[in-house]
């Protein structure tokens, strides 16, 4: 009966996450996303906060609202996209080889991510900041004037710039390497 139960319900607390491919992280979250061939999400050690971990099909939600930070690791093995809202806090530690990469960031959410992609796409809103190393083929950035972009020892062979302001759009090519 239990069984039959959870099966209704599209949204389950995980206790064994697998096969996710895209990560949404909310709130007072601090996470580290470390790459290897198996899949799982654990406390960190310092952790003194509590945050809800579901898994709804590929997308692993971590949302907290506890006043303490929460300080997960998440341990994955292809990813294709990172949203961070409100005052998360996202570090790949070392560095994520995927083909594709998305990351999206708003409120006062902060990223630093080491990738190696073929294609990055990243969207900035807010008062988020990314911080980006690792390198690309393409890089598309939707950002606006007050959000924060570094590069820090980061290549990309062509970045496309585009405003994500409401006055209108800004599209330039800021670099083309052959």
């Amino acid at each position: 009966m239990r069984k039959a139960a959870a099966e209704k319900k599209p949204t389950t607390t995980v206790s064994a996450p697998n096969n996710f491919k895209r990560i949404s992280v909310k709130g007072n979250v601090e996470i580290k996303i470390v790459q290897r061939h198996s899949e799982s999400v654990a406390y960190d050690e310092d952790n003194i906060g509590r945050a809800k971990i579901t898994q709804e099909g590929d997308l692993l939600r971590i949302t907290s609202l506890d006043k303490d930070v929460s300080k997960i690791t998440i341990y994955v093995s292809d990813i294709y996209r990172i949203e961070a809202a409100d005052n998360a806090i996202v570090k790949t530690e070392g560095k994520v080889k995927v083909k594709f990469l998305q990351v999206f960031l708003k409120g006062n959410a902060h990223a630093e991510i080491n990738s190696n992609t073929e294609g990055l796409y990243t969207v900035i809103k807010d008062n988020a900041d990314l911080k980006l190393s690792g390198a690309t083929d393409n890089h598309t950035v939707v950002m606006g004037d007050t959000q924060k972009l570094t590069m820090d020892r980061f290549a990309a062979l062509k970045t496309n710039i585009h405003s994500n302001e409401e006055t209108g759009v800004i599209t330039e090519t800021v670099a083309v390497i052959k």
